[in-house]
């Protein structure tokens, strides 16, 4: 039987559907081997020479097989329409919104087939092509047949499984990074943090497999094939991806000081049954770095070792039936420039039943309704409005946890620890006078000493050093400008964004540009430009640094909407060329008109 899906006339604004990289994209797919009770999933990165003038090895295609119970015939059909799925609107489980399969794999290759079986010898297969789609003019999925396995993935698959599900993405053009190496770096990363719980708790099994084709013949790289493990951003579980012994040992520990009660003003009724249901629904965790972990890694090294992870996993991650959706500040973390906020990690843990509550899109990548909400805003809120009321009592809870947690942290450093799980010490008087001494349960505040009055002032020198260092080695005509380096330095460590801006001659064209190395992201601002020499070179002139500062506010904004969205890289540079080209002339027509 045909089934209807979408007016083919509009088929390609599918594939801009909004997923951020290649990492969330499988993540969709993962999700649905979750949910077929899968045990392991294998990912496969099949590469090849490319065909440009630089010889190298790319990825082209990817596979996605698990060993879940597989689909039959309806439910294979069903699964490739946008918007298709056999969940809608459940409230428990990783599925709901009935998008994953046909808009994950849209966002990265214009052709993805499905191959299905819950016997050997019963094999289905359907696909979505949108060439072929466009082309034809067809409002209908192609009908679902009996088929084989593709050989290449057949050989390293199909006789583990009795029953599974396998999703080829075919002639990707849109993964976030081409080069194996990096792209099995990423999805390590991000995978082991998304289904952190599913592999430590559940014994799911992830796999990223790299299968060369040489032209004839397929072959694995073991060398860069890997097996995902864990990546706890509160650092509380064992066996995980951080360095030894961290990856044995926890370098955190659990902190509890009370339990959020979702505020149930003069008994409400009207919502009783929600307030019964957020009591057991709505899980928070929080942790805190143990005191040998702070002392060994907060210091000068904070940026070489353990601290730089804490630093790149700093903020609130938000849960969703056991799969992280984001990782982010959510406005709780006010002052950057606060060295504690690394060393605190809450998470928030819910099913997909408040899913409105807290603002969850169809991609399982956004949290929009969640966020710090002032207290000031929180005086108005009006009875009737249950999900402001919710996040607004949420968000008191939150923020008051992380100033009890910052505190112990303080005295981490001071000897002693007061508030949450941790004992309060209670010395004899050291004076030897009349005063008796502290009350037990009160809070003992050793006199720091120099050394550790200093200690983060020591840190963030160190910091500046070895970026100073590292910028030089990349542009060593920076030596001679004091100024521009020491700009690049300070706005590095006044954000959080990890930018780092550097005036060079870029041609005539582009306005400016940018490249990730590592956590850093390097800001190109084009010297050549019309834009430079008219406003910006002006201002170097004056000395002024305020008013660099606005500039930089913007580009950095530029910069960091352009990295979220590396499905459309080759577009975005074609529009950064043609704005700059029009920036340039739209200044010379000023500037001839004035």
């Amino acid at each position: 039987m045909a089934v209807h899906y979408f007016d083919p006339n509009g088929v390609e604004s599918l594939r801009d559907n909004g997923y951020r990289d290649t990492a969330m994209a499988l993540s969709e797919l993962i999700d649905n081997s979750i949910q077929a009770e899968a045990t392991k999933i294998d990912i496969l990165l099949f590469e090849q020479l490319s065909t440009t003038q630089r010889k190298e090895y790319l990825v082209y295609d990817i596979a996605v097989a698990d060993n879940g119970h597989g689909m039959d015939s309806q439910t294979l059909e069903t699964s490739l329409r946008f918007g298709g799925g056999t969940r809608h609107g459940a409230q428990k489980g990783l599925g709901k919104f009935g998008m994953g399969l046909p808009n994950s794999s849209a966002s990265q290759c214009p052709r993805f087939e499905v191959y299905t079986w819950k016997n050997k010898e019963s094999i289905l297969f359907n696909y979505f092509d949108f060439k072929e789609t466009k082309e034809n003019k067809s409002e209908y999925l192609p009908e679902v047949v009996s088929s084989e396995i593709p050989k290449q993935i057949h050989d390293l698959i199909k006789p583990q499984y009795n029953t599974g599900t396998i999703v080829r993405w075919v002639n990707c053009d849109r993964l976030s990074y081409r080069r194996s190496k990096k792209l099995v770096q990423n999805l390590e990363r991000q995978l082991g943090r998304i289904f952190r719980y599913f592999i430590h708790d559940n014994n799911l099994e992830i796999n990223i497999r790299v299968i060369q084709y040489n032209g004839h013949t397929y072959s694995e790289n073991k060398s860069l094939s890997i097996k995902v493990l864990p990546l706890d951003p509160l650092f509380l579980m064992t066996e995980t991806q951080l360095p030894h012994p961290h990856n044995e040992i926890p370098p955190s520990e659990p902190w509890e000081d009370g339990e959020f009660l979702f505020p149930d003003p003069n008994g409400d009724k009207r919502h009783q049954d929600l307030y019964s249901i957020i009591q057991d629904s709505i899980k928070i965790k929080i942790s805190i770095v143990k005191k040998e972990t702070k002392r060994t890694q907060g210091g000068s090294n904070t940026e070489k070792g353990l601290g730089k992870i804490y630093r790149e996993f700093q903020g609130l991650s938000i849960v969703r039936a056991n799969r992280e959706i984001k990782l982010g500040e959510f406005g709780f973390i006010t002052d950057r420039s606060d060295p504690r906020n690394r060393w605190w990690k809450v998470e928030v843990n819910f099913e997909p039943y408040f899913d409105s509550f807290f603002g969850i899109d169809n991609t399982k990548q956004n949290v929009h309704s969640f966020k710090r909400i002032d207290s000031l805003d929180a005086i108005d809120l009006e009875d009737e409005d249950i999900t402001f009321k919710f996040i607004s009592g949420l968000s008191e809870f939150i923020e008051n946890q992380i100033s009890k947690v910052k505190k112990d942290i303080d005295n981490i450093d001071k000897g002693t620890r007061g508030g949450g799980i941790f004992p309060t010490p209670v010395p004899t008087n050291p004076t030897g006078g009349s005063d008796p001494g502290p009350f037990p349960g009160d809070t003992v505040v050793i006199p720091s000493t120099e050394s550790e009055e200093n200690e983060e002032d020591q840190e963030t020198d160190a910091e500046r050093e070895e970026l100073k260092k590292w910028l030089l080695d990349r542009y060593p005509e920076y030596s001679k400008d004091e100024v521009k380096l020491s700009l690049a330095i300070e706005w590095f460590f006044s954000t959080n964004y990890k930018q780092i801006f550097v005036f060079l001659q870029l041609g005539p064209t582009d306005i400016y540009g940018f490249d990730v190395i590592g956590s850093r992201t390097i800001v190109e601002i084009n010297t050549d430009h019309e834009f430079y020499r008219e406003f910006i070179k002006p201002i170097f002139d004056e000395n002024d640094i305020d008013k660099i500062h606005q500039i930089l506010l913007l580009f950095g904004s530029m910069v960091e909407s352009e990295k979220r969205l590396t499905g459309y890289k080759n577009y975005i540079q074609i529009y950064r060329g043609q704005f700059g080209l029009n920036l340039g002339q739209f200044i010379l027509d000023w500037k001839e008109s004035r």
